[in-house]
């Protein structure tokens, strides 16, 4: 193309403005990468907490600019951090109700609620009318349940818990109603407690439960209105006390903060669902 001397100013004036536009990695032939940087804080259910710690730590990994940090602080507390934006992502071991519809909430794998006691314990299973007059103190002897001629301890969990909301609306019962012999802050202490105690009931994540009786700990999880408590029923939408976990966001995710929610969602992770025990929705 001959370019003639009137035009020749404007011409260079074009290819300088183009030169200024290209950017350092497109003149270094896109040889530079970007690294992702960014941080998170998870905090919420104690009893998701093993699993995304897990998973961070994996994700991690893979973006070695990113990094997360899991607390676990109790479902209820979760949502708190989650409100007052000292959190990016909360855990939830149950879904969301009614009055969190402003959240955004992910469903991230399937677990239950168990009714856990001593492995010596004779009663095989309860109904919801049983479980919940035992939980009230309605029922205070397991004889009154088929069983031997002892007092009932029930070990209850504190309030702001995945667990104690979740049998609340189940069992259309209120906080106040409850009758505990023993408090207990998580899942695991609530199996130690009963694990000593022939005479001692608590509620814990089915998973746990099961893990635990398979180490060897001197539990037993009962049937629950004729439904065994077990991954397998879970699975196949039999037992009545399942529950999705739940990771949740104020806002639609963005940036890191959505990435290590898909990575929390796709097949990548399914083996450490399985690892402690959940049932992965991508069976």
């Amino acid at each position: 193309m001959t370019i003639n001397a009137r035009s020749r100013p404007v011409f260079i004036l074009v290819l300088a403005l183009l030169c200024l536009m290209i950017s350092p990695v497109q003149a270094q032939g896109f040889s530079t990468v970007k690294t992702v940087q960014g941080k998170l804080v998870v905090t919420g259910s104690a009893t998701l907490f093993p699993l995304m710690n897990d998973v961070a730590r994996r994700f991690e990994s893979k973006h070695p600019g990113i990094k997360i940090d899991v607390r676990s602080i109790g479902s209820g507390r979760g949502i708190v951090e989650l409100r007052a934006g000292t959190a990016d992502v909360g855990m939830l071991s149950r879904a969301l109700f009614n009055n969190e519809r402003d959240l955004f909430g992910f469903p991230i794998a399937r677990d239950g609620l168990a009714v856990v006691v001593h492995r010596d314990n004779p009663i095989k299973g309860v109904n919801s009318r049983e479980l919940s007059e035992l939980l009230t103190g309605r029922i205070v002897n397991w004889k009154q349940l088929g069983g031997r001629d002892l007092p009932i301890n029930l070990a209850w969990r504190t309030q702001g818990h995945g667990s104690v909301e979740l049998i609340l609306e189940r069992l259309n019962l209120r906080r106040d109603q409850m009758r505990p012999h023993i408090v207990v802050n998580t899942g695991e202490e609530g199996i130690r407690v009963v694990a000593k105690d022939p005479k001692a009931v608590t509620l814990a994540s089915v998973a746990e439960a099961e893990r635990s009786a398979q180490a060897g700990i001197g539990i037993k999880l009962l049937a629950y209105n004729g439904s065994i408590a077990s991954s397998r029923t879970i699975q196949n939408h039999n037992y009545m006390l399942s529950r999705p976990m739940t990771l949740v966001t104020r806002h639609l995710p963005q940036g890191v903060q959505k990435q290590f929610i898909d990575y929390a969602l796709s097949s990548d992770v399914v083996d450490l669902q399985v690892k402690y025990g959940f049932v992965p929705y991508q069976e």
